[in-house]
């Protein structure tokens, strides 16, 4: 339907390159031989009636990669940056993009604060892995039955898994297929629960990017890269493991906090061997979430990473990246806007909502009564701190450790790590 809708768009208006671009992507999204090279006939025509089209040349760049042809792949994906970055091929750059409306604050390694969906689903704990890059982990984000779910709507359709930017700086060798939240009731909700964990709309997570399903077999791997880029920002990756029965397959941060340059950690061949960084272990259902850029906007250099080997068995995962620039008719790649995201004026419909049992106050997404509530709470616990004095971390079930984002409380778990722990936590994830 959407390619028939395409073609008869390009019919009627010849020069609508959009139109031609979006027959580029379906067609090679399809995979084989006599698609790729209808996909790159369309391509052309896209490039040719807007030779500045910047999603054009990466989507070339993708097409040229599935056939093969690295070295033409390279230069169009290096051509798509110089167009991305300021409109010309002469490589002009703009100011970093505004980051989304809100970000966590990581507090410090080990930290963790709970957060719950309304009207009482499951009760999570968010833990802070790594401040440089902020990576978080959320245990038991899927249930075992929608892990299976998730793997079972993809099998029939892996394929070659892309890569954004340089076809040569890495090594990928998975299979992935994207999974449209309109193909199963499952893919709608777990958009809404990472709009309620991002504290983002939930428009922006819709108008960002489908989830991305990932298959690895034995000795399958995904090298140093990072995931956003000036062509195609992307604020925030969302990996969730779907399974955990298998041998290596760590997500690898060499560069967090500092354990090394993120240069040299690009160059590492088998991360997990290094034992530097932030080397994080697969759990079924978990969710792993890390910020690609910086609180100003500007892409985290830390945040290189990497799918270690698998060893033995297959791994599943799946990828739900956030779009620096969700705009509802922006096409991959767009100059992001010049202003800042708007705060939601309403709760995305899966928001945490407060507890208040026992004298607890878990994580909450919302507005009105409670952003007064935490404005007040940030101030005093702003005081105490320039006094000198420690927040309560929860042991006595006394004070709440407030979050940086207005109508958002949180505290530590009760079973605060020691200084031991998060110095082992800061360099290699095993729990």
């Amino acid at each position: 339907m959407a390619l028939c809708a395409q073609n008869a768009a390009a019919q009627l208006k010849p020069d609508y390159a959009e139109a031609y671009y979006n027959l580029a992507i379906i067609l090679s999204e399809r995979g084989s031989a006599s698609d790729l090279s209808e996909a790159k006939a369309f391509c052309e025509h896209a490039i040719e009636h807007k030779e500045s089209y910047s999603a054009a040349h990466h989507v070339m760049g993708n097409i040229l990669s599935s056939q093969g042809e690295v070295d033409k792949a390279t230069k169009q994906y290096e051509l798509a940056e110089r167009l991305a970055s300021g409109g010309s091929a002469e490589g002009a750059t703009r100011p970093p993009a505004p980051p989304p409306s809100y970000r966590w604050s990581g507090e410090e390694v080990g930290y963790k604060r709970r957060l719950q969906l309304p009207g009482g689903g499951p009760m999570w704990v968010m833990e802070t892995l790594s401040l440089r890059p902020l990576v978080l982990r959320i245990d038991d984000f899927l249930t075992a039955d929608e892990c299976a779910r998730i793997i079972q709507l993809a099998r029939p359709h892996l394929r070659g898994s892309l890569m954004m930017g340089d076809a040569k700086a890495a090594e990928r060798t998975s299979a992935s297929v994207f999974l449209a939240a309109a193909e199963d009731p499952l893919l709608t909700e777990l958009q809404r629960r990472l709009a309620a964990v991002t504290q983002l709309p939930l428009a922006h997570i819709q108008r960002s990017e489908d989830l991305q399903v990932v298959h690895y077999e034995p000795g399958a791997t995904f090298g140093m890269h990072h995931d956003s880029s000036r062509f195609h920002p992307r604020y925030l990756t969302a990996f969730y493991y779907l399974n955990d029965d298998f041998g290596g397959g760590q997500t690898a941060f060499p560069a967090a906090d500092g354990a090394m340059p993120p240069d040299e950690a690009m160059r590492l061949a088998e991360p997990a061997e290094s034992a530097r960084g932030l080397l994080v272990r697969p759990r079924r259902g978990s969710a792993v979430l890390f910020y690609n850029h910086d609180e100003h906007g500007a892409l985290d250099a830390a945040a290189v990473h990497a799918g270690c080997r698998v060893l033995e068995g297959e791994k599943w995962g799946a990828n739900h990246w956030v779009l620096v620039n969700a705009a509802p008719s922006a096409p991959p790649g767009s100059a992001p806007s010049a202003a800042p995201s708007a705060a939601p004026s309403a709760a995305p419909s899966a928001a945490a909502e407060e507890e208040q049992a026992s004298g607890e106050h878990d994580a909450e997404v919302g507005t009105g009564k409670n952003a007064a509530k935490n404005r007040k709470k940030r101030e005093k616990l702003k005081q105490r701190r320039a006094a000198g004095q420690s927040a309560n971390r929860g042991e006595d079930g006394g004070d709440d450790v407030v979050d940086e984002a207005a109508a958002i409380t949180d505290e530590l778990d009760p079973e605060a790590p020691t200084e031991g722990d998060k110095a082992v936590a800061s360099r290699h994830d095993e729990l």
